[in-house]
């Protein structure tokens, strides 16, 4: 199974994981390429991902995943994926098709679904898969996991 979709299904990044220290993460993946401006919530970036501390503390623990799918998909060296990969033009179908051809399952989340605007979909580990929608075509926008 590639990590990606690990991630969807269990909540792991790798060796990342929410309730991580912010300085076991940077010990993983080195210095961020750019944190926040503003010390609340610290928010680290490494290419597409963006990871959230409640504060600026080398204690503090991680609080959400983001991962973005932007015209270029930028992975840090420390966390590289294997396998199947999307992209930011896959629509629903496809994507749920690949999903579930490697077990992993994604039910419509209403929280996060909005008429002509976007599609959410969750998994059992809580991660949720986002897709907007411009100009009548879905197109794959973030996968994430916030602390519940």
């Amino acid at each position: 199974m590639s990590s990606l979709m690990k991630f969807i299904q269990t909540g792991l990044l790798g060796d990342i994981s929410i309730g991580l220290e912010r300085n076991v993460i940077e010990e993983i993946l080195g210095e961020p390429q750019d944190i926040s401006v503003s010390a609340k919530p610290r928010i680290a970036k490494y290419g597409s991902i963006q990871f959230s501390f409640p504060g600026d503390n080398p204690h503090d623990t991680l609080q959400s995943i983001h991962l973005y799918f932007d015209e270029v998909i930028e992975f840090p060296q420390g966390l590289q994926f294997e396998g199947w990969l999307p992209h930011k033009e896959i629509g629903v179908k496809e994507f749920l098709d690949c999903a579930k051809q490697l077990n992993v399952v994604l039910e419509e989340d209403s929280l996060h679904t909005f008429k002509n605007l976007q599609l959410g979909f969750k998994s059992k580990a809580e991660v949720i898969v986002i897709f907007y929608i411009e100009e009548g075509v879905e197109k794959l926008y973030s996968i994430h996991l916030s602390k519940k």
